[in-house]
């Protein structure tokens, strides 16, 4: 199995595109990928075509079918092309109290 990995950084958002999918599935045409802490503020994809999805603890696999735009209140859209793709929260290193923390957008 072939498996194709490309990133992509919408601020505090990390989308990578992948060649796989399981089957716990689920169907929307607009999907929020995060949401803010403070405000409230959304990651929302949005397509003509169905969004195929699928929500972990740590990530969302979401499959495009067709083009999928991304935006957010406070930041550029982002387009993506026909794909699968994983969405994870960044995280950082904090060198003073060593730990990994989740960067808040």
């Amino acid at each position: 199995m072939e498996i194709l990995c490309i990133s992509f950084r919408h601020y505090s958002k990390l989308s990578i595109k992948f060649t796989i999918m399981s089957n716990k599935q689920q169907k929307s045409k607009r999907l929020v990928l995060g949401e803010g802490e403070v405000v409230g503020h959304k990651h929302v994809l949005e397509s003509k075509s169905d969004i195929t999805y699928e929500r972990t603890q740590d990530h969302i696999k979401f499959m495009l079918s067709g083009m999928g735009i991304l935006t957010h209140d406070e930041h550029d859209r982002m387009v993506f092309d026909k794909g699968t793709y994983y969405s994870f929260n960044q995280v950082e290193f904090n060198p003073f109290s060593k730990t990994i923390e989740r960067v808040f957008d």
